[in-house]
């Protein structure tokens, strides 16, 4: 399991810092959920990336304590 784990918001002028977490500290974690969850409430969507260059979609609430980035934008549409 990872040790230190970044909430991120995409922004045009680059990621805002949410929330960091350290596996190991629940209060740190639960803090990072509680966030997670409050922009997911606000329907933006998170992928999840452990390298910087390749990105995972989320489902559910459940924050992946155990990546090193979950980086959160608004929902795009398209078709």
């Amino acid at each position: 399991m990872r040790g230190v784990g970044k909430l991120l918001r995409r922004m045009t002028q680059g990621d805002e810092l949410l929330a960091e977490w350290d596996a190991s500290d629940p209060a740190s974690v639960e803090r990072a959920e509680r966030e997670y969850r409050r922009w997911l409430e606000q329907e933006h969507v998170a992928v999840r990336s452990d390298d910087g260059a390749t990105y995972e979609p989320l489902k559910g609430d459940r924050l992946p304590v155990d990546a090193a980035e979950v980086i959160l934008t608004t929902a795009m549409g398209g078709g």
